[in-house]
């Protein structure tokens, strides 16, 4: 018995010590391993992976576990992340970056529909007769409805000739039968035929025509928003708000918002790497849309939308101010409206200070730009050769000249033809004009002053060096009065900002969400703006380093200097409906038309790692999401592009340049591959 019992015992020590040694073991490989739930789902590797973070560094792996980022840094160690399930993805020497942030589009309008759209291509006038008689004709519009026609070109081409001296008369021939709108490619402009001018209404509902007379009186109001030909008669130029008094049905000419449509935008942002976006201006409604669309198809971006209103709708009557606490009570209320919506936010609003910097040589008398300035525009007179259709300026009027000062006497038509042959040009060009403000100063001033002081984001559309200026010293005002405050402050565009102004942007913090794809120098285009800036003797004259618009359009590098931040947005469709990340990058770097060869004051273009840093991290931190994505560090969300070609190499090779053709291979969002060439 005592024998037996030493044996069992025996045995049951072994058991236990085994099980002892076992669990030590487990323990001491645990311990030395890494945890295998941080193993690795796929791993990058044998690339040039640039992160964004603070050092602007690059690494060559990179390791990804569900949607999170798990390690940066050299393949050797993240081998330590390898298990049989990780995916081992070589990119032979290609190029990863954060998913690129465009900070200020407009989504509908980035995908085409079937309407009648110029796809921003210039045709003279003679031409554009033509072309619209076509789409009345394949559309089958029956007389009495609109013909909205999308993506025109209102700052190349639009030449006018004998048989069709004016917009309104080329549009006239067009269809008399027919309402016409043109819809600038840039949101501002707009272009009608008789029929539609004989649609507007007074503030009050009425109907009355928009004429010579009723410009003068019920629509005076307007009258820096409206064309005119040498007779005082709308020439069919109209102008931003001035376009709704038409009662246009859709201003800027969106499709409807539903889900196929916004599957067809998420694809067109995957293939050009865009991860994240702000729709720069958004109403209630179209806002729902997208919230109801997403329901259906779910984003595979991040979206914020930057609540936008019809202002005058919040005003009790034509007497009594804009109602700005209903406005930013209709942005709370749709804010939890849409909380539940899956990588949707209503966290900014948009406010437009002015409008837009064009004017058009083409009319005459020349219609002035209306973009907000220090300065009164200048009157240049413009010749065209009817041949080549080139324009040339054959000088100045002098506003304080004799001949001037006794202009305003002149009200005959055929006073105004005998001033014109005596002087060389019209009356009416001895005007002044620093152009406009978008709405009344002091609503946009306390619209400000109370988004700041909720925590709204601002995000002011800025085009003149005024209208910089007066968004500057507001955001300066409302971060007096709000100090605390969370709101993020932005402008857009940013065309000319006077150099005193620049310490600013760095003071307040400011990002600036500026359009790189319009620093391109263009001939054509410069002509409808730097004339009514400098005098300018000939299309040469564009480039001298001494000019107000030379030195301070888009003063990209001089915002960076003064510490301001830069984002990127390409306000998409405006100008083309493609976003085209890689074009705005490159004219970031080079601010070179590769055809002419010019460069638009070289002394502002920034570095690639600055241009990335634009689209990526500081369109994060504009966003509000830097927490979140913008770069590719541990711990944030796997958003990230895999292009074809190195930028980094391409900048040090100086061939930066061949930016634009960079391909997008494959877009990563949240961990998943949503993209891939192949």
């Amino acid at each position: 018995m005592t024998l037996y019992f030493d044996s069992k015992l025996a045995e049951l020590e072994i058991i236990i010590m085994r099980f002892i040694t076992l669990s030590i073991l487990s323990i001491l490989v645990t311990a030395c391993e890494p945890i295998s739930k941080n193993k690795a789902d796929v791993i990058f590797h044998n690339g040039v992976i640039y992160t964004a973070d603070n050092t602007q560094s690059t690494v060559n792996a990179l390791a990804i576990r569900g949607n999170k980022i798990i390690f940066t840094g050299d393949f050797a160690s993240a081998k330590t992340y390898l298990s049989e399930q990780t995916r081992l993805l070589d990119l032979e020497g290609k190029m990863v970056i954060p998913g690129l942030h465009d900070a200020h589009i407009h989504l509908a309008g980035i995908v085409e529909t079937d309407s009648c759209d110029l796809a921003s291509e210039p045709y003279t006038l003679d031409d554009l007769v033509p072309r619209l008689k076509t789409c009345i004709d394949r559309l089958q519009i029956p007389p009495g409805e609109w013909l909205s026609v999308d993506q025109w070109a209102y700052s190349l081409g639009n030449q006018p000739s004998d048989k069709y001296p004016t917009l309104r008369s080329a549009l006239d021939a067009v269809s008399s039968e027919h309402p016409i709108a043109l819809l600038g490619n840039d949101g501002h402009h707009g272009g009608f035929n008789s029929y539609a001018m004989s649609l507007a209404t007074d503030r009050e509902g009425n109907q009355v025509p928009l004429n010579k007379q009723s410009l003068r009186t019920v629509y005076s109001h307007l009258k820096a928003l409206v064309g005119v030909d040498a007779e005082g008669e709308p020439n069919g130029a109209i102008n931003e708000d001035a376009r709704k008094v038409v009662g246009i049905p859709n201003l800027w000419g969106y499709p409807e918002i539903d889900a196929m449509l916004l599957k067809r935008i998420s694809q067109r942002l995957a293939a050009l790497g865009i991860t994240s976006v702000m729709d720069a201006a958004l109403t209630s409604e179209h806002i729902e849309d997208f919230a109801r669309a997403a329901a259906l198809n779910p984003l595979d971006f991040r979206m914020t939308a930057a609540f936008f209103a019809d202002f005058e709708a919040y005003r009790p009557s034509i007497d009594q101010p804009i109602n700005v606490d209903a406005l930013l009570n209709e942005l709370l209320k749709m804010q939890q409206r849409v909380a539940d919506t899956d990588n949707l936010k209503v966290d900014s609003a948009k406010i437009f200070i002015d409008g837009v910097t064009e004017g058009n040589p083409f009319s005459t008398p020349p219609t002035l730009p209306n973009a907000a300035a220090l300065k009164n525009y200048l009157q240049p007179i413009f010749q065209l050769d009817k041949k080549n259709l080139n324009l040339s300026i054959n000088g100045y009027v002098d506003p304080q000249s004799d001949a001037c000062k006794g202009s305003q006497k002149i009200t005959t038509a055929k006073g105004k033809r005998a001033f014109k042959n005596d002087h060389g040009f019209l009356p009416i060009q001895c005007t002044e004009s620093k152009g406009v403000y978008e709405k009344d100063p002091q609503f946009m001033y306390e619209y400000i002053l109370a988004l700041h002081k909720a925590g709204i984001n601002i995000h002011s559309h800025v085009i003149g060096d005024r209208a910089v200026r007066f968004a500057l010293d507001a955001y300066q005002e409302a971060k007096q009065i709000s100090p605390n405050s969370s709101s993020i402050l932005s402008l857009a565009h940013a065309q000319l900002v006077n150099p005193k102004d620049i310490a600013q942007f760095g003071s307040l913090g400011v990002f600036t969400a500026f359009t790189y794809a319009w620093i391109e120098p263009d001939v054509p285009y410069l002509m409808t703006v730097s004339p009514f800036i400098d005098k300018i003797k000939s299309p040469a004259d564009l480039f001298n380093g001494n000019g107000y618009a030379y030195k301070n359009s888009y003063p990209v590098a001089s915002i960076k200097d003064a510490g301001g931040f830069l984002a990127a947005g390409s306000d998409a469709p405006v100008d083309t409906r493609d976003p085209r990340p890689f074009f705005n990058i490159e004219k970031a770097v080079t601010r070179k038309n590769d055809v002419t060869g010019d460069v638009y004051n070289p002394s502002e273009r920034i570095s690639v790692k600055d241009a990335i840093d634009a689209y990526t991290i500081n369109g994060a931190r504009m966003l509000a999401q830097d927490h979140l994505t913008g770069s590719l560090e541990i711990g944030k969300v796997a958003d990230l592009v895999v292009l074809d070609t190195d930028l980094l190499a391409l900048e040090r090779a100086g061939k930066a340049s061949d930016i634009s053709d960079t391909m997008v291979l494959s877009t990563w969002f949240d961990g998943r591959e949503i993209y891939s060439a192949r």
